[in-house]
């Protein structure tokens, strides 16, 4: 019996970094529209199919019905066949909603430190935000981070870059508000875009 050798990958993808030295200002110059990147059409839009033959084949029972892959491990998830996962864009459809997804992390990721940064910790404590609020804002700055990491690594080295960013918000109070609004946006958009993948 032989043997094969596994070798496997030992490269790190690059995290995604901020620089602090990022300037907030207004934008001056001319400003163009480029718009929607397109293709060749081959229709007038999407046709109406209807539901697939195999989409409602599984019989939903409660039971197993097919063998195992290990103990308690249930036939059919990704990586159950023992390959490992590729986590990257199948389609146009695909990589044009995660490059809004990251340019939504990124305007995050800038948001969350412009503000620490802007205002001091006497603006944060008159506004009644305490020292752990301020690390929960920073813990979300960090999470932006992976999630920026992750988008772009999907996308590969053509992903969008980082912004110049102008935010409307003068008082700690007015941080918080944009921060909420921004990051429902994102929330409610990402759902909207998450069962189109392919």
């Amino acid at each position: 019996m032989s043997h094969a050798k596994v070798v496997r990958s030992t490269t790190v993808p690059p995290v995604v970094s901020h620089p602090t030295s990022l300037t907030h200002t207004p934008f001056s110059g001319t400003p163009t529209t480029t718009g929607a990147l397109h293709a060749s059409s081959i229709g007038t839009g999407v046709p109406s199919l209807g539901i697939s033959p195999t989409a409602t084949t599984y019989p939903s029972d409660g039971q197993l019905h097919d063998p195992q892959p290990g103990p308690y491990i249930p036939a059919g998830g990704v990586g159950t066949g023992g390959e490992t996962p590729v986590y990257d864009a199948k389609s146009d459809f695909d990589y044009e909603p995660l490059a809004l997804a990251l340019y939504q992390e990124y305007t995050e990721l800038d948001l969350f430190h412009d503000g620490l940064a802007r205002f001091s910790v006497e603006e944060f404590t008159a506004a009644g935000l305490t020292a752990e609020d301020r690390f929960l804002i920073e813990f979300m700055a960090d999470q932006e981070v992976g999630h920026a990491t992750i988008v772009t690594n999907i996308l590969g080295a053509e992903a969008p870059r980082m912004c110049t960013y102008n935010y409307p918000y003068t008082t700690v109070y007015e941080f918080v508000d944009f921060c909420q609004k921004l990051t429902r946006f994102g929330e409610s958009g990402v759902y909207s875009f998450l069962p189109q993948f392919a």
